[in-house]
């Protein structure tokens, strides 16, 4: 859900299977991001439903790594605004270490925070649209 400028996943159920946190990887997988709009950072946060676009990047955060979009803005000079979606994409996030600090319980969530490509404090939350989120361990 886009609260904020930022996208906040339901709780996701971790499951560590017989190693417990001994697992060798954890990815977070961000499907369904639309690449119509403008290209951005999507900062990724676990158990941080408050971050935002000056939370610091560290596992004490939550901080779990970052992913790119590289939008293809307006298709022509005749397209408007009403922008046709593109193939939606999927990103995957290594991000072992910050699921490992947040495994205490079996329910994490994911923060996404949309920032624009070299402007760190200039929100893009308008251009992120995400259709889920998983993590896969490993």
């Amino acid at each position: 859900m886009l609260t904020k400028g930022r996208f906040v996943s339901p709780p996701i159920r971790l499951d560590l299977g017989p190693r417990g946190l001994n697992f060798e990887r954890a990815d977070i997988e961000i499907a369904g991001l639309e690449q119509a709009g403008p290209s951005f950072e999507g900062r990724v946060f676990i158990n941080n439903p408050q971050a935002g676009l000056e939370t610091a990047a560290t596992l004490e955060n939550g901080y779990a790594g970052s992913f790119h979009v590289y939008g293809y803005g307006l298709r022509s000079p005749e397209d408007t605004g009403a922008k046709t979606a593109m193939a939606p994409i999927v990103k995957n996030v290594i991000a072992t270490d910050a699921v490992r600090a947040a495994a205490t319980g079996k329910d994490v969530t994911v923060t996404i925070v949309p920032v624009f490509t070299g402007d760190p404090l200039h929100d893009a939350s308008h251009a992120l649209k995400v259709d889920s989120v998983r993590i896969n361990i490993r």
